[in-house]
């Protein structure tokens, strides 16, 4: 048990605030924390070690409350303040600061000092990535290819590579070449299993596109039978034969979702498809209660409440999506285009789904998705 008061004790309250949705309360305790350290730690000769830690955890958490908040501003500060406070990373400190300035609106400044990094530092492959991801989500797509080139001549351990040729992933799928777009994930799942995980992606890639035989083709190595067998399901649906789609589907929800690591939206979404409504939300909910907290699962909930007519509910769901999203992508992140074919085939009331497509992305264009009709590599 932790000393009231004490560091360690300060920032298990803000977490404990936190996993309650309190935010306001995790800040002010994170606060406490780096208010305190950073008035301590300059005065030390050497400094304290495990006060460092703690300066730098609470930090690097109080950022990530500070953009859940949207408040860009108060963390850019905090991560300029970091960089003096936390000397041997504070380059990374450098990079988060120049982020948060771009989220703040000063776009330009922001890439400018991820440019100014990329050249202070020509090993790091981190800053050119950061770069790289940034104008992406511009849509500045040669920029960002030229700024992937440069990563890549940098990308060394597994985890680079991995994220590496996913940001090419999503580069060459805005650029519309959605076959070399999955050539790209599979080589970022052979440097780093996580990027298994982002298989429905591709599989909604080539769905969006009404490429279904592309999707087969790489639904057909799939591990995961929870997803393999909802998106058969899914192709088979989309081409007519409900009775091959509903027998898929059956065979989804006869697994036991508990015995898999991943999938758990894949088999609500069959018990859903099935007609198992209530099924399928409570099982999403006690997910959410047990302290899962990804994005696809709000996003389950937020179709079932809306396709029920239940448009609250649903556009509350959809705003934690979105939120948790723009964690990862930066405030000016929609959701998935992909996703939204879900929302418009299943929610009848026309109404509700034009407040809901505001959430999403728009769609690919007819030109962009010319090449998905190709044949399959």
């Amino acid at each position: 048990m932790h000393i009231p008061g004490s560091y360690e004790d300060l920032i298990q309250r803000a977490r404990q605030a936190r996993a309650a949705g309190q935010p306001e309360a995790a800040i002010e305790s994170y606060r406490r924390v780096v208010d305190r350290l950073s008035r301590v730690l300059p005065e030390m000769s050497p400094r304290d070690e495990q006060l460092q830690g703690y300066l730098i955890t609470a930090a690097d958490e109080l950022q990530l409350v500070l953009d859940w908040m949207g408040e860009h501003a108060q963390a850019n500060a905090l991560c300029r303040q970091m960089a003096e406070l936390d000397p041997d990373d504070s380059q990374l400190w450098r990079r988060r600061a120049a982020t948060e300035l771009i989220y703040t609106g000063e776009v330009e400044s922001g890439l400018a000092e991820l440019r100014q990094l990329t050249k202070e530092a020509p090993d790091d492959f981190w800053h050119p990535l950061e770069l790289a991801a940034q104008l992406l989500e511009m849509d500045r797509l040669e920029e960002a290819e030229s700024m992937l080139a440069e990563a890549a001549q940098r990308a060394r351990e597994s985890e680079e590579l991995g994220l590496l040729h996913w940001t090419r992933f999503r580069l060459l799928r805005k650029q519309g070449q959605f076959h070399a777009a999955a050539r790209a994930w599979e080589t970022a799942r052979k440097h780093d299993a996580f990027f298994k995980r982002a298989s429905e992606t591709v599989y909604r890639m080539f769905i969006e596109a009404g490429d279904y035989d592309s999707a087969l083709l790489y639904l057909d190595a799939e591990e995961n039978p929870l997803v393999a067998g909802y998106y058969r399901g899914l192709l088979a649906h989309y081409r007519g034969d409900h009775a091959r789609a509903e027998k898929a589907w059956r065979r989804v929800v006869q697994n036991r979702p508990g015995d898999f690591d991943a999938g758990w939206e894949a088999w609500a979404m069959a018990q859903f498809r099935l007609g198992e409504r209530n099924t399928a939300l409570e099982f999403l909910l006690t997910l959410i209660q047990r302290g899962y907290t990804a994005e696809p699962c709000y996003l389950a909930i937020a179709l079932i409440w809306a396709a029920s007519g239940e448009a609250e509910v649903a556009k509350a769901n959809l705003d934690t999506a979105l939120r948790i999203r723009r964690q990862t992508f930066g405030p000016r992140a929609l959701l998935p285009a992909d996703l939204w074919s879900d929302f418009e085939e299943l929610v009848t009331d026309e109404g509700l789904k034009q407040e809901l497509r505001s959430y999403f992305a728009p769609a690919e264009s007819a030109a962009s998705s010319a090449e998905a009709v190709t044949p399959g590599p």
